[in-house]
């Protein structure tokens, strides 16, 4: 199976609700991101060990966690 999706303008992947419950993703999951060869494509997995803290997610390089985000601007009063 495969998706095609825009980064954000903060290089974000968005994962639509549809799409993570296909894929078993879920919010907190640490996925691996591996880049495919002689192209801009990108395969994203489950990491095998879902228990590194934010700083060692960080610290790996080729790790994102799935965090809650909203797209929709909310203006200040």
């Amino acid at each position: 199976m495969k998706y095609q999706v825009e980064l954000g303008s903060n290089n974000e992947i968005p994962l639509p609700d549809d799409l993570c419950r296909e894929l078993n993703f879920v919010v907190g999951d640490i996925l691996l991101c591996e880049k495919l060869d002689n192209t801009a494509a990108i395969v994203l997995s489950k990491h095998i060990d879902q228990s590194l803290t934010d700083d060692e997610v960080e610290s790996a390089g080729n790790l994102a966690r799935v965090i809650s985000y909203s797209s929709e601007v909310t203006s200040a009063e």
